[in-house]
């Protein structure tokens, strides 16, 4: 359940840009309240886990090293980490059939 949660929560920001601009600068303890604001709680430890074994999935599916080089990193650049995970990493493992494609809220 809290890893649905995780994952409807990055699709819900993603389809919120002011939500996403307020997010990028809080705290992972401030995001994780917010998911549970939007009633979709998760914890730390279930967050690090499934992004980890998410952007393992992806580099597998796609061919590529998970290591220092992976590829969609690089799009980290000039970017806070929360808006990569929503404006690049969801999309990705979308587009390459990770996770199943869902519905912006």
């Amino acid at each position: 359940m809290s890893n649905s949660n995780l994952i409807e929560f990055l699709r819900t920001v993603a389809a919120r840009a002011d939500v996403l601009q307020t997010l990028n600068v809080k705290s992972k303890d401030e995001v994780i309240a917010a998911a549970a604001d939007f009633g979709l709680p998760f914890t730390e430890a279930e967050f690090d886990s499934l992004i980890w074994d998410l952007e393992l999935q992806l580099a597998a599916k796609r061919g590529e090293k998970f290591d220092q080089q992976f590829p969609l990193w690089h799009t980290m650049w000039g970017k806070y980490y929360f808006e990569y995970l929503v404006t690049d990493l969801m999309p990705s493992l979308e587009e390459a059939g990770v996770i199943p494609s869902g519905s912006r809220s």
